[in-house]
């Protein structure tokens, strides 16, 4: 009889930090002792509630701030870098990121700028320019505003196929242009931000990328999906709401639903019309309220739906229409 060698997990604490942003129901990080190491997945948001968050973890399992040897980003949004500075200000602990994410973190001003010119062209493009003045000019105002949301000191750049504390780190684009997850092989954990939450749908973000062009980003999140499915995991921590203990489950579920949400749009393309005007249809009274995410969403979708050929695209005055392909 051959008997298989326990395999050690990483010995996981969550944070669990309760929040009304949105329907995220909770900011969660990680401490993560793994070998000689204790290291710090993401960050929370730049508030009390998270630092207290962390130093109480630390505390009950008999650890101290100084403990910590490593922070590492999972993606460069505000919920997930909250208290990285807080933290390095009392201890110099090296940061880890994806190299995409740097030139977002150091909230580098030429960068910003154009991200402004971007969003502005991209809702002209897509019909819904007048509705997105006000975030328009949220985000002037943001390059001042959140200056200090800049994360100060060296960040060390991450890429697919490195490892790192004995984790791979994997690439996985789509919700954020910089992404990744830490990959656990012997114990098939992972960790995983906001690729997959428990209970939320597709959360692709239409972005600049790199090259100054727009991110497919419903092909790259659908991409990235399939990507960890083939990993297997047993258990995913995600960056918000429960623990995943059934990631292959919940992974085919978000397949399924982008392709549910897929025929729905095309349903609605018997005629021509713009992203705005579907997006009106479908969203109702949330469209404005929620226009980042619903223009995301649609325009992730026609991305994704043209690339199929199952629509067509025609540039009028500098607007897009759409309509399913006959």
């Amino acid at each position: 009889m051959v008997v298989k060698a326990k395999v050690e997990s990483p010995k996981t604490y969550p944070i669990i930090v309760p929040t009304q942003l949105g329907n995220l129901q909770t900011l969660n990080y990680y401490l993560v002792h793994q070998g000689e190491d204790l290291i710090l997945i993401d960050a929370g948001a730049e508030n009390d509630a998270c630092w207290d968050a962390l130093i109480d973890t630390l505390h009950a399992n008999d650890y101290t701030l100084q403990d910590i040897t490593a922070i590492i980003l999972t993606h460069n949004h505000a919920d997930h870098i909250g208290i990285v500075n807080r933290i390095r200000k009392e201890i110099d602990v090296p940061l880890y990121a994806h190299e995409d994410a740097i030139i977002r973190l150091k909230r580098d001003t030429d960068f910003l700028e154009k991200r402004i010119a971007f969003f502005t062209e991209l809702y002209q493009e897509m019909g819904c320019l007048t509705e997105a003045e006000p975030l328009i000019e949220r985000m002037v105002q943001s390059i001042h505003k959140n200056a200090h949301q800049k994360i100060n000191g060296p960040i060390i750049p991450l890429k697919e196929g490195d490892t790192i504390f004995g984790f791979d780190v994997i690439y996985v684009p789509g919700h954020a242009p910089d992404h990744i997850f830490l990959w656990h092989k012997e114990s098939k954990t992972a960790y995983v931000g906001d690729l997959i939450l428990s209970h939320s749908p597709s959360n692709a973000l239409v972005e600049l990328d790199k090259t100054g062009e727009r991110t497919k980003s419903l092909v790259l999140y659908e991409q990235s999906l399939q990507k960890l499915r083939t990993y297997e995991p047993a258990i995913a921590y995600s960056g918000h709401g429960e623990i995943i203990h059934d990631p292959i489950e919940l992974i085919d579920q978000k397949l399924n639903r982008i392709e549910t949400k897929a025929d729905r749009i095309l349903a609605l393309l018997y005629e021509e019309k713009t992203a705005a005007e579907i997006a009106k249809e479908m969203y109702k009274e949330r469209y404005e309220p929620l226009l980042p995410l619903v223009m995301s969403e649609v325009i992730g979708h026609l991305d994704r739906l043209y690339a199929l050929q199952k629509v067509t695209q025609t540039r009028k005055s500098g607007i897009i229409y759409y309509k399913k392909h006959m």
